[in-house]
């Protein structure tokens, strides 16, 4: 049976549907789910002190509700909660949106991104290169991935700069075709070049990813 343990820091979060109520820090533990992310919500979190069932990541508390993000410098991206019967992608790593999940959203070119995609590892090693030894480098590009051969048009890429390849960021995950894009995104960040930035969290929304891919990432 799921526990939690209230500790004593209060905020306010603009999550919340009822701005009046107040979340409470607690420590998670068993099948809660993140209101924001809609992952898994395992450890730090805060939940409504009101008693709603309401609760959110320690990491999602700090997304600001506006950002500009090198991946689309048109404008800037705003903070929305999608509708329940949408089926979107991340136009970063082409991924799928969680229904009634937080996306960074550019109102006028219709441009979505994951909210975790904006701390994506600026460089990366992948076993799809050729040479998995070689550093490679979050670009946005007009660029054809070298690992499956197709081209989204201008979009994110992971660049190899001494050959002069591109992959995109799902594909510069894993080893294989045979894995879900929101399998590859978490196989990404495990693939990230650890002495240059530190992981971030687990990525897939909870109703679509296995539970062989449910893993935590250490710095």
């Amino acid at each position: 049976m799921a526990q939690r343990q209230q500790q004593d820091t209060v905020i306010s979060h603009f999550s919340h549907p009822y701005p009046g109520h107040e979340l409470v820090k607690r420590h998670y533990t068993g099948p809660f789910r993140c209101d924001m992310c809609c992952e898994d919500l395992s450890g730090a979190g805060y939940g409504c002190s009101a008693g709603c069932d309401f609760a959110i990541h320690d990491s999602c508390v700090g997304y600001s509700q506006t950002f500009s993000s090198p991946q689309h410098e048109a404008h800037p991206l705003v903070l929305i909660q999608t509708r329940q019967d949408a089926a979107l992608l991340c136009d970063v790593c082409l991924g799928h949106c969680a229904p009634g999940s937080f996306l960074y959203r550019c109102p006028p070119c219709g441009f979505d991104m994951h909210p975790t995609c904006r701390r994506l590892p600026q460089v990366v090693r992948s076993a799809r290169h050729t040479y998995p030894a070689h550093d490679l480098t979050l670009v946005v590009a007009d660029g054809c991935c070298v690992a499956c051969d197709k081209g989204v048009g201008r979009a994110s890429y992971y660049r190899c700069t001494t050959c002069n390849v591109d992959l995109h960021v799902s594909c510069a995950a894993t080893t294989s075709n045979n894995i879900s894009a929101h399998e590859a995104e978490i196989a990404l960040q495990a693939e990230i070049v650890r002495s240059r930035i530190a992981a971030q969290g687990r990525r897939a929304a909870l109703d679509l990813l296995s539970p062989s891919c449910k893993f935590l990432l250490h710095a």
